[in-house]
C-alpha cells in the first residue's frame, strides 16, 4: 500500500528541518570560530548609486586579460577526462594562498560532442572545502557522463585558498562587512576569468551554477556577465539576511556583528551590492533556472519568491527537501539541471 503524498511530504519536511539543523551545528562545534569586528560600519562608497544602475563598475574584475591557467591532466575514467586547474586571481587579497584558484575540469566523453557540448562552471556552498567536496565532485563527474562539461572550482577563502588557522570560509561571510564585500567581488572576478578562458577552450553553451553560496554568486554572475547563455543559482536566493537575522547558520556572525554595534537594518545597507535582488540579470528568464527546497530553513521560501518575482520570473522548480538534505534529491536534481542545460541554444 503507497503512502498518502500528504503524510510522505510532512515525513520529508520533518527529516529536512533534523538534517539541516544537525548539520549547522555540527559546522559550528567544529569552525573554531575566531570573531571578525568591522573596523569600517560605513560602505556607503561601495554603494553607490551608480553601481546598481551598472553594477558592472563594481564588479570590474576578471575582465583586463586571458588567465594564464595551468591544467593538470590528472586521469581519464569511462571516457570522462578529469583535469585540475589553477590561475593567479585578479584581486590580490592580503593571503597569498587565498590569491590562486584551483579547481578542476570534467570533459564529456567524445560522443557527447567533446568541446562542442554545453558547459557550466559550477561553486560550492558556503563552510565546504571547495572542489573537494563530495557532492561537488560526484555532480562534475555525472554531469560529464550526461554529455555536460564542468568546470568545478573553488572559492576564495575555501578549501586550499583558505588562510592557515582559519575554517572554510570564515573570510568569505564574517562579521567585517567590509573582508565580505571584498571577497564577493573576489569572488565574481574569479568567475568572469573562468569565463574568458573557458570560452576559448569549450565552444558549446556556457553557463555559471553555484549550490547555497555559489548560487548567491551565480545570481551577482548573471547580472554582471553577458557572455554567458544561463544561470543556475541553486537552493539560494538574492538575500543575504531577510529573514535569517535570528537562523542557527549565521549565529557567529550575528554575534560578531552585534559585539561591533551592527544592526540588521545596518548591515542590510552595506551589504546591498553583494545582493542579487538588487539588480537586473543580463539573461532573459527563460535562460535561469532556480532551484530551491520547500523545507530549506536557511534559505526560506519567502526569499527564494522574491528574487523570482524581481527577476521577472525565470523557471523555479521546487524539491521537496531542505538546505544540506537536497542530497535527498539527486535524481530530480540531476535531471532539471540536466533538462535545463540542454535546452539551452547559444
Amino acid at each position: 500500500m503507497s503512502i498518502p503524498s500528504r503524510i510522505w511530504h510532512a515525513f520529508l519536511r520533518i527529516l529536512s528541518i533534523l538534517i539541516d539543523t544537525a548539520v549547522v551545528k555540527l559546522e559550528i562545534a567544529m569552525s573554531n570560530h575566531k570573531p571578525m569586528l568591522s573596523s569600517r560600519l560605513d560602505l556607503s562608497d561601495m554603494n553607490r548609486p551608480e553601481f546598481f544602475e551598472q553594477p558592472e563598475l563594481f564588479f570590474d574584475r576578471g575582465m583586463k586579460k586571458m588567465p594564464e591557467v595551468e591544467v593538470t591532466p590528472r586521469r581519464t575514467r569511462g571516457g570522462i577526462k578529469e583535469s585540475r586547474f589553477s590561475f593567479r586571481s585578479e584581486t590580490e587579497s592580503a593571503y597569498p594562498e587565498n590569491n590562486i584558484v584551483r579547481g578542476s575540469i570534467f570533459e564529456a566523453r567524445t560522443e557527447h560532442g567533446a568541446a562542442a557540448a554545453p558547459c557550466v562552471i559550477i561553486m560550492h556552498g558556503w563552510r565546504e572545502p571547495g572542489v573537494y567536496t563530495p557532492y561537488h565532485w560526484l555532480l562534475g563527474f555525472f554531469l560529464a557522463r550526461l554529455g555536460i562539461n564542468c568546470v568545478l572550482t573553488t572559492q576564495p577563502y575555501h578549501g586550499t585558498r583558505k588562510p592557515a588557522g582559519t575554517y572554510d570560509g570564515d573570510l568569505m561571510l564574517c562579521g567585517d562587512m567590509e573582508q565580505s564585500v571584498e571577497a564577493f567581488r573576489q569572488s565574481v572576478g574569479d568567475i568572469r576569468s573562468l569565463v574568458t578562458w573557458t570560452r576559448s577552450r569549450f565552444t558549446g553553451p556556457l553557463g555559471v551554477g553555484g549550490f547555497s553560496l555559489g548560487g548567491f554568486v551565480t545570481g551577482l554572475v548573471a547580472c554582471v556577465e553577458n557572455r554567458i547563455d544561463f544561470a543556475l543559482p541553486i537552493i539560494a536566493s538574492g538575500n543575504l539576511i531577510k529573514g535569517m537575522w535570528d537562523k542557527p547558520l549565521i549565529s557567529q556572525l550575528k554575534h560578531d556583528l552585534d559585539t561591533a554595534g551592527v544592526t540588521e537594518a545596518k548591515l542590510s545597507e552595506n551589504w546591498r551590492i553583494i545582493m542579487p535582488v538588487n539588480f537586473k540579470p543580463k539573461l532573459p528568464p527563460e535562460r535561469i533556472q532556480v532551484i530551491a527546497g520547500l523545507y530549506d530553513i536557511l534559505i526560506p521560501p519567502p526569499n527564494v519568491e522574491e528574487l523570482h518575482e524581481k527577476w521577472n520570473r525565470p523557471r523555479l522548480k521546487w524539491l521537496p527537501c531542505g538546505h544540506v538534505s537536497i542530497a535527498l534529491c539527486p535524481r530530480a536534481l540531476v535531471r532539471t539541471i540536466v533538462d535545463f542545460i540542454k535546452s539551452v541554444r547559444p
